[in-house]
């Protein structure tokens, strides 16, 4: 090569690497965007998918055809896109916001669902024409059914394209067709005729029964007939369904059923089948229905009969020199003498459950005077305990003219009216003479003792409720829901103090009933050891653009209805920023700041009221003078010292923002019971009743300003925020409230195991409750009971304070005697039938054909058995077995059992013999019951139900927190699909769990699928309930979901990896004409038919259509943003389905007043009826008709003791959870 040469070639290579050096990246490396689609359910590739990619920044779009092992590549430029694939059959895939690397080979898998057909028709027998039970048809591929009685079947997902029909019975020739065309989202019809392969055979032409419909224990007998074509080599008769009747075969042609014993509360379907054998071994079957009637709901125990309840009241007297005294279990009076050891119990039983036990002398006569609610006041006569008797309850009644409240829209009502002839009696007081009654829906009212217990019977008004000589309104109102209705009353020196709630305690002339002086912690701008801190009311309200005055009510100084309207238009509804301070106390803060009990003593130079305040601990006010206050010279208590309450949520668990989202509903039932519940003064000392705390005695309660721990004061924020309520007692300095075992998941804070504690008992066989100190306590010695307490849903107990001094805080107390809620006998820890049962908080039921589950709170999950050993239907309701009546694991030997904790709902699912308990803070437990359910339980010999670690499924437990969910677990309500579980997560709107993964590995993917978690303002609300739905048109799922304030909720769930948001909006209300929104909670939803059912605890029940539910939004219209006013309050849109139907139990005459708000429920669809069961809270259960979506009607309500929460239907029965009233059962 010469020298040119040469120069030329190094040119040329130096040309060339210049070339690659300077090349852009993007020549050097290739984007692509690839991946496989596959059918979400078998997996299998899809073949001629397109799929697209569209730039949201110009980019471009670009298109890849998958090919037969399903996959796609595309080369294109980086950035954003979004991503759709379509498929023949399949329904759209929309990915939005997928980032492509530039310089990568980007990878998005697809999976898409397939839009599925139904196939359905009739299978015959080719010669008789006669429809063929049992007949087993096939849709290859789409699945294998069974024909019914009329020969027909129906195959719901069924693949969209050719697919061939096989049918098989025995005596028949096999049956194969040739291709048959599915379209996808529409129904296909395909009947099918059959040869029978022998001859000699022998078919049911007809199948009756007389009578076919009839009335509950109308008749005795139903005779059963049929008609056969050829002749019946052998027969049998069986009931396939229904409640268990005796059915006597009395020929091939002939059977008998005998009902005359049969009772049922809803509409009852009886099946009845018939199979015949002909010569040639073919067998027939035909069924036949008859359908019973209820009559009534009648309580199969007893007329207000319960089981179980919670204990809230005490009193004593004496009885043939003996001290006895009188407590409750929800509606029961018990009566009992007060002894070392447990007596003979006497009882009886009051319409109501009972709130207050007052015992008074009148002429020769002792009675016992019951505050038993919106049933009134009930009078026992004790003068012989041993033989109680109830006289009927008197109801009291009120009315208040020209209340004003803003409504939940926004909108401020003016001259509202508020009466009942169903008053809510909550306490009473009397010396003897005059009789004062706390309303906690008026106020307070005042009549002679005489009016109540004269030998001519009680003096009644013409609507016939007790007659009253004056009365006084307590209560103020900004929203719709009132504040300051009495708790309970005490009389003191001519004075009433009266314990409020949330407008604290007020103290009220006995003879005038005009209020003379008041203590509300909430108001009181000095302390600043509260739940809301250094925080002043009055300078949080907004004020008037012309007056310049504050939103405050001129007399009680909360906010006022003004406020409250501000805070919705203007917060809520069009983002002003400002402060909240009626949603802040209306939402939570009325948890802390209720005050429900009072003690006061004079110390001879002052006179402090000492008042059980719930969350916000017992607080000692100084109210010397109060014997002369008046109106002019009000007194308003002074501040000195308190004692905090044990935190809802524990004293070291963090819960931050998420404790508050409890509140909203459900979690609310248990912060309503926590805190300091009631408090005695005596000795020297205060004797207080903690929900979690037990019985606590407190020193020097002369002098509360010396209440503090030694160090104080003391830094309980331990994340440096202080108003974040991370943890709920961030704000508390004066104690140490670190876990004194912080080893012990139970463990009370530091302060209680120091001065000036001198006891805590925690919890003694239940949460604390009321208290009754003993006229002659020894609180240094054993051997007497010095104090009663009720422990709530855990029953009765007597107490003996044996020596505040000694050195373990288990030797200063004992518990002489115990009575449980229940004669129940459960299974132990170690499965010996040793525990005794509680049931208080009963608030979820769900049942199979013979056995009923409840989720009792802090007692877990009971099963109850409701046949008998020969599957009838039995009154002799059981316990057959439980999981841990304990809040925490115990450990038996080698092996550690997990409890089904803090549940409130259960849900059955009969296709695992799986129960599956929800708990309002920890998750979703799962229950196996398949032993139960194969009878291994038995009364006396109940079944242990057992969990462990891995039947535990939470994304914020102690062994790791699910990224993405770091916020407390809610699982107010659950569906199982497959092996996924859908939960109502509260705050976190939609989880999803795969059942079949491991829940103690955070990284697992045990949680599949969250939508709405991780939010401020949380989209679902307070999910509550939720229900799924396959749309038939198109095989989309959708989860329907009851969002507490936020109302209505609609979720594509269709794939639980990308679940998305249709629509969620507060149902449509007008007051006044003006458009608004519901009030209220939405708090569970069903789906029947055509339609979603939702419950509301203050709308009633919605009813909405399922198209309309999925109808989509206009372009642009955010899901959450369904409507919109402007800020002078015009209707901008308003894009909300109207409801088809509502039904409300205070628009039903008679029932105006009625408090109660509708719950979960259940239903029954027989003979074309539709009927609701629905729990309405206070008022009972409900029996609803609605045949007519248009127009539900009331067909029976039905009063229950405590809070109807949960309902279920078996045997023709209704099952109630009624909470603090234990179980109802109807038939």
């Amino acid at each position: 090569m010469n020298v040119s040469a040469r120069r030329m070639l190094s040119l040329v290579l130096m040309a060339v690497m210049l070339a690659v050096m300077t090349a852009p990246a993007s020549a050097a490396r290739t984007t692509t965007l690839g991946g496989v689609v596959t059918d979400i359910d078998s997996g299998a590739p899809i073949a001629g998918a397109i799929v697209v990619a569209t730039g949201t920044g110009g980019q471009g779009t670009f298109t890849a055809t998958t090919d037969a092992a399903g996959r796609y590549s595309m080369a294109m430029t980086g950035g954003t896109f979004n991503i759709t694939c379509t498929a023949a059959g399949y329904s759209p895939y929309t990915r939005t916001g997928f980032a492509v690397k530039s310089g990568r080979a980007n990878t998005l898998d697809i999976k898409l669902v397939s839009i599925k057909g139904a196939l359905t028709g009739v299978v015959t027998d080719l010669d008789t024409g006669m429809p063929l039970d049992g007949a087993m048809v096939t849709a290859s591929p789409g699945g294998s059914v069974t024909t019914d009685g009329a020969g027909r079947y129906l195959l719901s997902d069924v693949p969209g394209g050719e697919v061939t029909v096989l049918a098989a019975k025995s005596g028949y020739v096999d049956f194969a067709s040739g291709p048959v065309v599915i379209t996808g989202g529409q129904t296909t019809t395909y009947d099918i005729a059959m040869t029978s392969s022998v001859s000699g055979g022998v078919s049911i032409t007809a199948l009756t029964a007389d009578p076919q419909r009839l009335a509950e224990e109308s008749t005795s007998t139903v005779t059963l007939t049929a008609t056969l074509t050829g002749t019946a080599a052998a027969y049998q008769w069986t009931q396939l369904a229904g409640p268990k009747v005796t059915l006597s075969a009395l020929s091939s042609t002939e059977a008998t059923a005998d009902v005359s014993t049969l009772s049922v509360a809803v509409d009852t379907e009886l099946v009845f089948q018939l199979s015949v054998t002909g010569s040639d071994s073919v067998t027939t079957e035909r069924t036949v229905s008859v359908f019973i009637q209820p009559v009534d709901l009648h309580p199969f125990l007893g007329e207000n009969v319960q089981v179980g309840g919670s204990s809230t009241a005490v009193e004593t007297f004496s009885f043939e020199g003996a001290t006895w005294t009188l407590f409750n279990i929800g509606s029961q009076l018990v009566a009992t003498p007060v002894s070392i050891t447990a007596g003979e119990r006497y009882s009886a039983y009051a319409p109501g459950a009972i709130a207050d036990i007052d015992v008074v002398a009148y002429g020769t006569a002792r009675y016992a005077l019951l505050s038993c609610g919106t049933a009134g006041i009930v009078v026992a006569d004790i003068t012989d305990p041993r033989a109680i008797t109830l006289r009927p309850a008197v109801r009291i009644n009120y009315r208040k003219d020209d209340i004003t409240f803003t409504e939940g829209g926004g909108a401020i009502l003016y001259g509202n009216v508020i009466e009942s002839v169903t008053a809510p009696v909550s306490g009473l007081a009397t010396d003897g003479v005059t009789l004062w009654i706390a309303d906690h829906g008026f106020g307070i009212h005042r009549t002679s003792l005489e009016s109540l217990l004269g030998v001519t019977g009680p003096v009644l008004e013409a609507d016939g409720t007790l007659a009253i000589e004056a009365e006084c309104y307590t209560l103020q109102y900004a929203g719709e829901n009132a504040w300051g209705g009495p708790m309970g009353i005490t009389l003191i020196d001519d004075r009433l103090f009266v314990p409020m709630g949330a407008l604290g305690i007020g103290i009220f002339d006995a003879t005038t009933l005009a209020q003379v002086g008041r203590y509300n912690l909430y108001t009181d701008a000095s302390v600043t050891e509260d739940w809301f801190c250094d925080m002043d009311v009055a300078t949080q309200v907004a004020t008037d653009p012309v007056t310049s005055q504050p939103f405050i009510d001129a007399f009680t100084g909360m906010p006022d209805y003004r406020q409250t309207s501000f805070e919705i238009t203007q917060v809520m509804k069009n983002d002003a920023v400002a402060p909240t301070p009626w949603a802040d106390f209306d939402r939570y803060g009325k948890f802390y700041y209720n005050a429900q009990g009072v003690d006061v003593v004079d110390w001879g130079t002052r006179q402090i009221a000492y008042i059980a305040y719930s969350l916000g601990g017992m607080v000692a006010v100084d109210v010397t003078g109060y014997e002369t206050a008046t109106p002019e010279e009000f007194l308003t208590g002074t501040y000195l010292g308190y004692m905090p309450a044990v935190p809802a949520n524990g004293p070291d668990e963090p819960t931050g923002e998420e404790s508050r989202s409890l509140l909203p509903y459900f979690g609310a039932g248990m912060l309503k019971e926590s805190g300091v519940v009631d408090v005695k003064v005596a000795e020297g000392k205060v004797f207080l009743s903690e929900h979690f705390g037990g019985l606590m005695v407190i020193a020097d309660a002369a002098t509360p300003e010396t209440w503090h721990g030694a160090a104080a004061p003391y830094d309980n924020d331990t994340d440096d925020i202080l108003g974040n309520h991370w943890p709920d007692s961030e704000f508390i300095t004066s104690f140490d409230m670190t876990a004194w075992d912080p080893t012990d998941n139970e463990s009370m804070p530091v302060w209680m195991y120091e001065y000036p504690c001198l006891l805590v008992t925690t919890e003694v066989n239940g949460h604390g409750n009321s208290i009754l100190l003993s006229e002659s306590m020894d609180l240094t010695s054993a051997g007497q009971v010095d104090l009663l307490q009720c422990a709530g849903a855990g029953g009765f107990n007597f107490l003996d304070i044996v020596d505040l001094e000694a050195g373990v805080m288990e030797d200063r107390f004992a518990v002489p005697a115990y009575f449980p809620s229940t004669d129940e006998i459960g299974a132990a820890p170690d499965g010996s039938a040793t525990q005794t049962m509680a049931i208080g908080h009963a608030q979820g039921i769900a049942s199979s054909d013979d056995y009923v589950y409840v989720a009792d709170g802090p007692h877990g999950v009971s099963a109850w058995q409701i046949t008998d050993a020969d599957g009838f239907a039995t009154d002799d309701v059981h316990v057959v077995g439980n999981t841990l009546q304990d809040e925490y694991p115990i450990t038996v030997g080698t092996t550690t059992v997990y409890p089904a904790s803090h549940a409130t709902n259960v849900v059955f699912d009969d296709a695992t013999d799986t129960v599956w308990s929800g708990s309002a803070s920890l998750g979703l437990r799962r229950v196996k019951v398949d032993a139960i359910e194969g009878g291994l339980g038995s009364v006396g010999s109940p079944a242990l139900l057992p969990l462990t670690l891995k039947d535990c499924f939470e994304h914020n437990a102690s062994w790791g927190t699910v990224k993405g969910l770091q916020y407390q677990d809610h699982a107010y309500d659950v569906v199982i699909k497959g092996r996924f579980a859908y939960t109502a997560d509260g705050s976190n709107g939609i989880t999803v769990y795969d059942t079949t993964k491991d829940p103690t590995n955070p990284k697992g993917g045990f949680v599949v699928g969250n939508v709405g978690a991780g939010m401020l303002q949380p989209p679902l609300g307070t999910a509550s309930g939720i229900t799924l739905w396959t749309d038939p048109a198109t095989a989309r799922v959708y989860a329907f979901v009851a969002c507490g304030p936020r109302g209505v909720g609609v979720v594509d769930v269709t794939d639980v990896r990308n679940m998305y948001l249709v629509k969620v909006f507060e149902p449509i209300k007008l007051e006044d004409g003006k458009v608004g929104a519901a009030d209220g909670q939405a708090t569970d939803v069903l789906v029947v038919g055509d339609y979603a059912y939702f419950s509301y605890d203050s709308f009633g029940v919605v009813c909405y259509s399922l198209a309309d539910l999925i109808e989509p939004l206009p372009a642009g219209v955010s899901p959450t943003e369904t409507w919109k006013k402007s800020l002078t309050g015009q209707l901008i849109y308003d894009y909300r389905p109207a409801e088809t139907g509502r039904f409300k139990l205070q628009w039903v005459p008679g029932y105006e007043d009625v408090d109660g708000g509708a719950f979960k429920a259940d239903y029954t669809l027989v003979d074309g009826k539709l009927v609701f069961y629905v729990a309405f809270g206070e008022a009972g259960l409900a029996k609803i008709g609605w045949d007519d979506p248009v127009a539900p009607q009331l067909l029976a309500l039905a009063p229950t003791a405590g809070e109807c929460t949960a309902v279920t239907i078996s045997q023709g029965r209704v099952y109630v959870a009624d909470h603090g009233g234990g179980l109802v059962f109807f038939k």
